[in-house]
């Protein structure tokens, strides 16, 4: 965790949030109303304070203290603080156990982990909806590293656990999945 942190505390030391944004290939129609959010990877915070605009009560996890500190700050500038619970937490040990089986939506944007993927699913409630998106090769404008997926990536990696594919798109470098926890609505 000290050298992941370390590294992304320097990331993001001298960043700002920006503006609440929607998760990436997270359509409209697909997303639940209301419930628990977790926002895994969380950075600034962006996510985060959108689903809490959008009515979530939200967990947003990050390795990074100062990526924390930001999103709290990001919160409370934008008044939804009180519906925001920014961790400092290294997801390499899982997620919390709080949040498991509980999250209405689960966001992971740009982030990584394929290890991670069951407990993303796991955290899914019986309706929840997951929006990943990483990385890609496909498209990439730059030459691709160890964290950019391979083609067909995520679809191989979430097929054959207990969510429904909804959607998934490819391009400009980055791969996003849309799913619905399987036996949902």
């Amino acid at each position: 965790m000290d050298e992941d942190a370390t590294r992304w505390n320097a990331r993001y030391e001298d960043l700002l949030a920006g503006e609440p944004t929607r998760p990436i290939g997270l359509d409209p129609l697909a997303v639940p109303a209301g419930g628990l959010c977790l926002d895994v990877a969380c950075g600034l915070g962006a996510q985060a304070v959108w689903a809490a605009q959008n009515g979530f009560d939200v967990v947003a996890l990050d390795v990074s203290d100062v990526a924390v500190a930001a999103t709290r700050q990001f919160a409370h500038l934008h008044q939804v603080e009180h519906l925001v619970d920014a961790r400092v937490y290294d997801v390499d040990v899982g997620l919390p156990t709080d949040v498991l089986g509980e999250c209405d939506l689960v966001i992971c944007q740009k982030f990584r982990d394929v290890r991670l993927y069951p407990s993303l699913v796991s955290a899914l409630s019986s309706d929840g909806v997951l929006v990943v998106t990483v990385l890609s090769v496909i498209g990439a404008e730059s030459e691709s590293g160890p964290f950019h997926s391979p083609p067909g990536d995520l679809v191989l990696a979430f097929r054959e656990l207990d969510v429904d594919i909804v959607s998934h798109h490819e391009a400009n470098g980055l791969a996003t999945l849309l799913a619905r926890r399987r036996g949902g609505h």
